[in-house]
């Protein structure tokens, strides 16, 4: 209760600070110019940008003479070979040409005759070069000079990336993480140049000390969050850490619960909306996915193609989501409760079409059901083992097969094979796959529930699973937020999606440092 009160008060006080004019956080690089000395201007500049591990630094002297010099790069965007053949080896080995009589170096020399790249630029502000730097060049300093030099040394070739497979767009970007920590690393950087974005690197396994990196923007991000995190990283005991998921599980409040207690995504786009959102990734060397913190249930049905598409579309489609989650855990259970209970539920024409395909089948209803989802899982899961060319075609195929032959052979009814593939269809409209395997999970108990106490079973099933849903926290964050506890603010984001121009503020379940997305004009011209 205290950290809350004191949370609020900050954040009157920056609304405060923006009312009378006072900067914020990066506002102060923009008066600040380099000075003469490079240890200085390296350090202010590291200080600036929060001093990530991957921001790198060497000094050194020019020429072998006490002519001292540094560069400074972010390690992820750069071509490192480049800095090394076009920029080092040139100002340490033949540099007696911009060394003057007097004694000192020769700035105009440096820049004109001596780096083989296509651009270089002179600087003197901190904003620039902090700029320049978060986007992939090099800075170059000399000693004696209040200016430096930007040197671009960006991937010119562009790094390896893959393709989303489990998480395919039809119109984002088609960016995935690969297994190299540096590249995914790299992806992230380029679409955030900020300096508020936090890289902190954790070894985890006592034997395979894998390079794991907590990423979030200081600034947005909850601070409890990010510490409470922080905590469960360094208390990670495995002999070895192979991927993100396993790390996830360990630094969950329910690692035992069917429902995702992480949200696992191999698209960066995704990872970055997320964190301008206020929550926290881990990303592990060795693994093509990451894992974002926290998570809630109506986060994990939403998918990066909303937001390419009008808010009317975007709505609707997230709608039928959420439908299709309702009839892949429901609808077989539904079926059964109908059949055997609740017949009257129904018009009088359709439960005697319904009665007359079941006609000389042995089983009951649940039995029936049961048998089907059984083969359905069967199916799922062999087409995912086996090669990509031939596994959808298994499962189309097989799927036909076995259930015309069921039929024909009198063991399924007609109607149940209808109710399995609905099933089937209606879980790959889930954009998580994880939930996905809890709706999948669900259905049993249902269908259980339904034969032993019809519609009123699946009534008290859901009044059990909604308990559980409620109960659930993820870092202090309610499973079912922003549903409940309500906040109308966010429900322009949950079960539809807003237009753009209404999406103003971050999610305040998410309890952001800065809570605006935008400011609108009349808030500018009050500000100034």
């Amino acid at each position: 209760m205290v950290k809350l009160l004191k949370r609020r008060l900050e954040k009157k006080d920056r609304k405060k600070d923006k009312k009378f004019g006072i900067k914020g956080d990066t506002d102060h690089l923009k008066p600040f110019r380099l000075s003469e000395i490079v240890e200085d201007n390296i350090t202010r500049l590291k200080n600036s940008m929060n001093n990530t591990f991957d921001i790198k630094s060497r000094e050194f002297q020019i020429g072998g003479t006490k002519y001292q010099a540094a560069i400074l790069y972010i390690a992820d965007l750069v071509n490192e070979e480049m800095i090394m053949s076009h920029l080092l080896k040139p100002l340490i080995l033949q540099s007696t040409a911009v060394i003057d009589s007097d004694t000192e170096v020769n700035f105009q020399s440096v820049k004109d005759s001596m780096l083989s790249i296509g651009s270089v630029q002179e600087a003197e502000t901190f904003d620039e070069i902090v700029l320049a730097v978060m986007s992939g060049d090099t800075f170059l300093c000399i000693q004696g000079y209040a200016k430096g030099l930007i040197v671009n040394t960006r991937e010119l070739n562009g790094k390896p990336f893959a393709v989303p497979t489990v998480e395919p767009s039809v119109k984002g970007p088609q960016e995935a993480f690969v297994e190299t920590l540096k590249i995914n690393l790299g992806l992230i950087r380029k679409r955030i140049r900020d300096p508020n974005l936090m890289l902190e690197e954790y070894k985890i396994g006592r034997r395979s000390k894998s390079e794991s990196v907590l990423v979030y923007i200081k600034g947005i991000a909850d601070p409890d969050i990010v510490e409470d995190l922080r905590k469960r990283l360094s208390s990670v005991d495995l002999d070895m850490g192979q991927s993100a998921f396993q790390i996830g599980t360990l630094v969950t409040d329910r690692p035992d619960s069917i429902f995702p207690q992480v949200q696992i995504t191999e698209r960066p786009d995704k990872l970055v909306v997320s964190l301008s959102e206020g929550r926290v990734a881990v990303l592990t060397d060795g693994s093509p996915n990451a894992i974002l913190v926290p998570v809630t249930l109506p986060i994990l049905m939403q998918s990066p193609d909303d937001y390419c598409e009008s808010w009317l579309v975007s709505s609707l489609i997230r709608i039928s989501r959420y439908v299709g989650l309702f009839l892949s855990s429901l609808f077989p259970a539904i079926y059964i409760a109908i059949t055997s209970y609740n017949p009257g539920m129904l018009p009088t024409r359709l439960v005697l079409s319904i009665a007359s395909t079941r006609t000389g089948v042995p089983f009951s209803a649940f039995i029936e059901a049961l048998l089907m989802e059984a083969v359905l899982e069967l199916l799922q899961e062999a087409s995912i083992r086996l090669p990509k060319a031939v596994g959808q075609t298994v499962s189309i195929v097989g799927g036909l097969v076995i259930g015309q032959s069921a039929v024909q052979a009198g063991i399924v009814s007609p109607i149940m094979v209808i109710v399995i593939s609905v099933t089937a269809v209606t879980s790959f409209a889930i954009p998580d796959y994880s939930l996905g395997l809890a709706s999948r999970i669900l259905r049993v108990p249902f269908m259980i529930f339904a034969t032993t106490l019809g519609s009123f079973g699946i009534a008290i099933g859901m009044l059990l699973l909604l308990t559980y849903l409620s109960s659930l926290k993820n870092f202090g964050i309610r499973y079912l937020s922003p549903i409940t506890p309500y906040r109308f603010q966010d429900w322009k984001d949950t079960v539809i999606r807003a237009p753009f121009k209404d999406l103003k503020k971050r999610p305040e379940f998410l309890n952001p440092e800065d809570t605006e997305r935008s400011h609108s004009r009349k808030k500018e011209k009050e500000i100034s």
